[in-house]
């Protein structure tokens, strides 16, 4: 299977996606008065003047922010998270120009993983190189007497690299919130996964304020008081390399994470996954090991195959971080969990087959 790998292109303005916008008011036909128009109350159109175009209607009350605004508070919250200037990984806007995202990383600005730990690293003219965490040979089992030494099923040149990244989601209609996110992407791949739209490195505001910098203020406040958090999930990434199982047992986790968009395929597509799947795993097992962080790489890269841009890219992508949340508490039992889930493949596929039959019969 063909490795995607990480994309850093450099800070450079994009004329698509950034553009001046005005705003008018919303009028109809008098329907007494011929020819004369009436401001509708209480809204106003958000004008595209690059392209001369309204491009939706929202309340007088509503904040426009332009997309470069949204951009350039990116790029600030990612210089004082991590004391480099970023880079576009990806950036998209959709037709109507009213929905941009951009995720920004940095490829000075990396968690480094090998067979001594994790330490994060800040390239760059003073380059700071912490070693975060070590591990000894006597530290081999968990609370749970579960967690094996790395050393037995980690390869000697084990060597992995994830980098942080922050996404900005900027919207000029009504219906979302503005959003600054943080993930991380692992540097073999361009699979991201979210720390989650529940923890302290997501910040999340109305449009329903007088001015940006309320905005801007509340989002520096609150990444100024969480900046260290970030480390918290190198943590749980750590952990996860060191939780064994067996690579049978790798494909079981996607289920798991998964399941309620499974759940939804047809029997024909669900086993066109299920193959897809097996060489996820076999990829995955090569390059990582047999452990849970493995688990989590294929999940990720699963994601896209399974729903693909049909759905919300934050959404598929917050679902492994509230499985990597689950997993890495300290009163989680890899056994219990993985007798849980050993049938759950099974269960799914005949809960698809049986409805089908059932349809079939209706029909």
């Amino acid at each position: 299977m063909k490795t995607t790998e990480l994309n850093f292109q450099p800070i450079q303005r994009n004329t698509e996606c950034f553009f001046d916008i005005e705003e008018t008011p919303v009028l109809y036909k008098d329907p007494i008065i011929k020819g004369s128009y009436r401001h509708y109350p209480d809204k106003k159109i958000i004008i595209n003047k690059n392209k001369n175009e309204g491009i939706s209607i929202v309340n007088n009350n509503f904040l426009s922010v332009r997309h470069e605004e949204a951009f350039n508070l990116g790029i600030t919250i990612f210089e004082m998270l991590f004391g480099v200037t970023p880079q576009i990984h990806k950036e998209s806007l959709n037709s109507s120009t009213t929905d941009y995202n951009v995720d920004l990383i940095s490829d000075k600005c990396k968690i480094v993983f090998d067979r001594r730990g994790y330490r994060y690293v800040n390239g760059g003219a003073n380059e700071i190189n912490h070693l975060m965490k070590t591990i000894r040979r006597d530290y081999n089992r968990n609370i749970n007497d579960i967690f094996l030494t790395i050393w037995d099923f980690i390869s000697d040149n084990f060597y992995d690299e994830y980098f942080p990244f922050i996404r900005v989601s900027n919207y000029l209609r009504e219906g979302n919130s503005f959003y600054i996110e943080m993930g991380y992407y692992r540097y073999r791949c361009s699979n991201g996964f979210l720390l989650g739209r529940k923890t302290k490195m997501t910040f999340k505001h109305s449009y329903y304020v007088s001015d940006f910098q309320k905005i801007k203020k509340a989002a520096i406040d609150q990444f100024l008081r969480n900046k260290k958090r970030f480390l918290n999930m190198a943590e749980k990434l750590w952990r996860l390399l060191l939780i064994h199982i067996p690579k049978a047992q790798i494909r079981l986790v996607s289920f798991d994470i998964f399941q309620k968009e499974l759940i939804k395929k047809n029997v024909i597509e669900l086993k066109r996954l299920q193959i897809e799947l097996n060489d996820l795993v076999d990829k995955y097992v090569k390059e990582i090991g047999e452990n849970l962080n493995a688990a989590l790489n294929v999940a990720t890269e699963f994601s896209k195959l399974l729903e693909g841009n049909r759905v919300s890219q934050s959404r598929i992508q917050n679902l492994p971080s509230i499985w990597i949340n689950k997993v890495t508490k300290k009163t989680f039992n890899i056994g219990t969990y993985l007798n849980e889930i050993n049938d759950i493949e099974e269960r799914i596929l005949k809960a698809k087959e049986v409805v089908e039959e059932e349809e079939d019969f209706e029909f």
